[in-house]
């Protein structure tokens, strides 16, 4: 068990996340295999515009917006026309405005994609 400062975390290379977000983007890891074999955690800051790709998570996600406005939208479903990227249609659920202090918890297995406003 460790104490650790977001504040003093690394900042990741974010070429090893580039396939998962658009936009730029900075990630810390806070925990890794040495803390948790079981869990996950990321400081996160979204840069203007920036967000996740499409995805889910085998367990659930908690979203914490530290500052400034983000967005959560989950979707049913996305289609997508192997023969033109360009007409995938996505059919949205929900969409969540998040502000500093909210926190989110998303279910396992839900479709979704979040970022910065």
């Amino acid at each position: 068990m460790q104490k650790r400062s977001f504040v003093s975390i690394k900042q990741e290379p974010n070429e090893k996340y580039k396939d998962k977000f658009t936009g730029d983007f900075i990630i810390k890891n806070v925990l890794d295999k040495n803390d948790s074999n079981e869990q996950e955690m990321y400081y996160v800051t979204f840069k203007d515009g920036c967000r996740t790709r499409p995805h889910i998570h085998a367990s659930e996600q908690i979203l914490i917006a530290t500052e400034g406005r983000g967005i959560v939208v989950f979707a049913k479903r996305i289609m997508i026309d192997p023969d033109d990227i360009t007409k995938t249609e996505i059919a949205i659920e929900k969409t969540v405005m998040m502000e500093k202090g909210d926190v989110i918890c998303i279910p396992a297995f839900m479709l979704h994609w979040h970022g910065c406003k």
